[in-house]
C-alpha cells in the first residue's frame, strides 16, 4: 500500500458498510413480516353472524353399504 492510514481504513469501511447494508435488510424483513401479518389479520372471511350448527353428524334416512 502507498498510504497505511488508507490501507488500515479501507476494511474498517467496508465493515460499515456491511453493517448498514445487514441493518437495511433486516429493517425491511421486519417491515415485510408486520405487513404481512397485519394483512392476515383483516381476513377474508364474513363477519357476519355465524350459522347454527344442527347438531353435527346426523344419521343417514337409509342404511346402505358401499364397497370400495
Amino acid at each position: 500500500c502507498v498510504d497505511d492510514l488508507i490501507c488500515g481504513f479501507l476494511p474498517l469501511l467496508g465493515v460499515i458498510a456491511g453493517g448498514l447494508v445487514g441493518l437495511v435488510f433486516a429493517v425491511f424483513l421486519v417491515a415485510f413480516m408486520l405487513y404481512r401479518m397485519k394483512k392476515k389479520d383483516e381476513g377474508s372471511y364474513s363477519l357476519d353472524e355465524p350459522k347454527q350448527s344442527n347438531g353435527g353428524y346426523q344419521k343417514p334416512h337409509k342404511q346402505e353399504e358401499f364397497y370400495a
